[in-house]
């Protein structure tokens, strides 16, 4: 393997060296070996940069960089401007993957070119690298359970449509190290924006979905580690909320959509951002409807078809919201006239 890597693992560090040796050790397995690693280290104070010299001085595909601390997406662009390969996949310092994850997910890249992503499944893990049990996993999370069995199926997700979900489920991606991303997306999508806080992930994923398919691969191939030091970026989480930066963030993704002149339904209509807004518990019923019509209009715009979001939304309502939720049903259906999922995705 000479000339340039099919793959660039980028490794953006700050002072995560209890679980920067694991992390390293996950990339050095891997199945498919056709790779760069690039690593940012922000001037780490706990001994990772050491440890990351060390490793490099015995790993030749490894290139390494000091940056300026700047914010965690910053780190991601710092990586993904020295990059090379056809592909890009971040790795989180303090997460890690399975042996056959880059040979998984490339695969389904090399035989979907119209896809610009590959997504997985995702495992949650402990300081102790345990998965985690009980209610805290990813196929418990909210949009998670929105895909229901298709996460257990090889399916593309037309483009736009993983944009319109984040809109009416705030994500679909939970964690970056669920996706391998084309190289050549971020030169049409743009890099990660670092104003957003804890929401540039979530911000970066919407824009890239409205100009390419995902095509999503039915393994868990990665993880995301929970851990004490989490506590401050939930924190920071929350304050973003209060501030209101996602419906700020929809309305950027809109605003990109025009300057792309991608086909996207026109502004957030009032009903849907009190949606965001997360007041849909507490609206009335004749409101939740016109939010339902307001996603069907998105998807159709989109040249989708709506009854992933009707579907999931028909099984909150049954369980959580509704009391008349019998002729709420029957109205939803006769106003959405829903189709089969085939005609959404390509199954496989």
């Amino acid at each position: 393997m000479s000339g340039v890597p099919k793959i660039s693992i980028c490794l953006p560090s700050l002072n995560t060296r209890p679980y920067l040796m694991e992390r390293f050790q996950s990339i050095f397995d891997q199945t498919f070996q056709d790779w760069e690693l690039i690593v940012c280290d922000s001037f780490s104070d706990d001994g990772s940069w050491e440890l990351i010299q060390e490793l490099a001085a015995k790993e030749s595909r490894m290139r390494i960089y000091q940056t300026p601390r700047k914010g965690v997406y910053a780190g991601f662009n710092d990586c993904i401007e020295r990059a090379r390969g056809d592909y890009i996949y971040i790795a989180t310092s303090d997460d890690t993957m399975s042996p056959e994850c880059l040979e998984r997910m490339a695969a389904a890249l090399e035989a979907n070119p119209d896809c610009g992503i590959a997504h997985c499944c995702l495992d949650f893990i402990d300081q102790q690298s345990r998965k985690v049990a009980g209610e805290h996993q990813w196929e418990q999370w909210f949009s998670t359970r929105f895909f229901g069995e298709w996460n257990k199926k090889s399916h593309i997700r037309p483009r736009g449509h993983d944009t319109v979900l984040a809109m009416g489920l705030r994500s679909v991606y939970y964690s970056v190290t669920q996706l391998l991303i084309r190289r050549s997306l971020f030169a049409e999508a743009g890099l990660y924006e670092t104003k957003w806080g804890p929401f540039g992930d979530l911000e970066w994923q919407m824009r890239a979905a409205l100009v390419t398919k995902t095509v999503h691969v039915p393994e868990y191939l990665a993880t995301w580690r929970i851990h004490e030091k989490q506590a401050s970026q939930m924190d920071q989480h929350i304050k973003a909320v209060r501030k209101g930066w996602f419906l700020e963030i929809a309305d950027s993704v809109i605003r990109f959509s025009r300057v792309k002149n991608l086909p996207f339904a026109g502004g957030l209509p009032t009903r849907l951002r009190r949606f965001y807004g997360m007041e849909w518990i507490g609206a009335k019923v004749s409101e939740r409807k016109n939010v339902f019509g307001k996603l069907n209009v998105l998807f159709q715009t989109l040249g989708a078809d709506p009854t992933l979001t009707i579907s999931f939304l028909k099984e909150r309502i049954e369980t959580k919201i509704f009391h008349k939720q019998k002729d709420y049903e029957k109205e939803l259906r006769t106003e959405l006239n829903l189709a089969g999922l085939n005609a959404l995705l390509a199954v496989k």
